[in-house]
């Protein structure tokens, strides 16, 4: 009885684990609870391309800066193919997922943030 308890408990484990890789890095992510929630701040330079997973949206692959000064890529998925040139967008992220985002005035961003994003 309790060989067969385990079996199961083992199994559940294993199909977790084999669940989870196949899952975007967003979606686990967005549902882990030991990745923190924060604000990135970004400099939109180029032109969005299209999503291949979602027709009528484009996709913008930026490194994010947080108020600390540290860099993570993210990517912000929009039905607007370009934002006015030279925008600054502030991104509400838990690690790879995008909650929200804003555009914001030069003026809005830390300055550890600004002077990595100015470089």
């Amino acid at each position: 009885m309790r060989k067969k308890f385990l079996f199961g408990i083992f199994g559940v484990v294993v199909t977790g684990v084999l669940i989870m890789t196949f899952i975007g890095e967003e979606t686990r992510d967005r549902f882990n609870p030991f990745i923190k929630e924060k604000d990135v701040f970004v400099l939109v330079k180029d032109e969005g391309i299209p999503d291949p997973d979602f027709p009528q949206r484009y996709m913008f692959r930026l490194n994010g800066v947080d108020e600390s000064g540290e860099t993570d890529e993210i990517k912000i998925t929009t039905s607007v193919k370009n934002f006015p040139k030279e925008s600054y967008l502030k991104a509400h992220v838990k690690g790879k997922y995008v909650y929200e985002y804003e555009v914001v005035s030069p003026e809005n961003i830390p300055e550890k943030a600004m002077e990595v994003l100015t470089k």
